[in-house]
């Protein structure tokens, strides 16, 4: 469990990153800072915390059905938000009565970075304090914060040296947001479910009926695509 949480905890920090490396580098400052801002004042709550707390807490069912939910929205919004841009629909052709409103719902789509990154950098911040046991929460919280605030945008600035195409850093986007959506279901599902076996004979005409036509429509393409050729 704890190996998937971080598994998650990094594929969202590599998505944060790739959509900042769609921003500008005022832009990424600013949420940097924001986001070391809150990582600062988050340190109040950050220091109550204890291990058995956070590990009764991956295991409440509630809570882990809220996570499923932020993260399902966070995903769909990403998703909109990749979908609009290498669709290309952003343009006059695509924007029949209201253009206004569509260019609007496209900026908003583009200015959202992730709101994940709130419970991961107080997760982190949780983590880091209880590494550092003997230093003082304040310095602890305050280098955590200048980590944050040089470090993001630095991972920014990476993933636009990397890859200076800016469509294929959308893609990449959308690829981390379908990974952080399924990785996201499958960290907050319930690790106390129990699923049953129900025993039953094996269908064995329909599972040749199934083979059979995947057969014949795979064949039918092949030589639909060999007469299409000549």
């Amino acid at each position: 469990m704890e190996l998937i949480i971080d598994v998650l905890l990094l594929f969202i920090l590599l998505n944060c990153a790739f959509k900042l490396s769609l921003w500008r580098l005022p832009w990424r400052l600013l949420f940097s800072v924001m986001l070391g801002g809150f990582a600062w004042w988050s340190m109040r709550y950050a220091i109550l915390q204890s291990k058995t707390q956070i590990a009764d807490f991956l295991q409440n069912t509630e809570a882990l059905q809220t996570m499923a939910i932020l993260v399902t929205i966070d995903s769909a919004v990403g998703l909109a938000f990749c979908i609009r841009w290498l669709t290309g629909g952003t343009g006059d052709d695509a924007l029949p009565r209201h253009p206004q409103a569509h260019r609007l719902g496209y900026t908003l789509l583009c200015a959202y970075p992730s709101l994940l990154m709130l419970p991961v950098v107080f997760y982190l911040l949780t983590q880091t304090i209880f590494a550092n046991t003997g230093v003082a929460f304040e310095t602890t919280a305050i280098w955590f914060s200048l980590g944050v605030v040089i470090l993001l945008p630095l991972l920014a600035e990476g993933a636009h040296w990397l890859l200076p195409d800016e469509t294929s850093r959308v893609e990449i986007h959308l690829l981390l947001t379908i990974f952080v959506c399924i990785l996201g279901l499958i960290a907050t599902e319930h690790g106390k479910m129990v699923y049953t076996m129900k025993e039953q004979p094996i269908d064995w005409r329909s599972l040749l009926t199934t083979f059979a036509l995947f057969a014949l429509l795979t064949a039918a393409g092949f030589l639909f695509s060999r007469l299409k050729k000549r």
